[in-house]
């Protein structure tokens, strides 16, 4: 059996707040691929989600792998921690 994809602590309050100001967020999974796809005023934005640095595990939890390295290589895409990080990196907020 498949184990669920580890979600990151932080992406239920981004998501929440993405979503309190009427965008679209599509959840993903997979090796090298966004944590989020999101729709807002006619503009699709992937976002990588990362527990912010002071509340991660000891040990390096919630760092990017391998695969997240080369897939933000190949096509950069965003890293956010906070709501507030989110909403001004689609441009909800400045």
């Amino acid at each position: 059996m498949r184990r669920a994809a580890h979600r990151d602590k932080s992406e239920p309050g981004i998501v929440e707040a993405l979503r309190g100001v009427g965008a679209h967020v599509f959840k993903l999974s997979g090796a090298g691929v966004p944590d989020l796809l999101v729709y807002f005023r006619g503009r699709w934005m992937p976002l990588e989600v990362k527990t912010p640095k002071r509340d991660r595990l000891r040990g390096g939890d919630d760092v990017l792998t391998a695969a997240q390295k080369v897939s933000i290589a190949l096509a950069p895409y965003p890293v956010v921690e906070t709501p507030e990080q989110a909403l001004r990196t689609i441009g909800a907020i400045r």
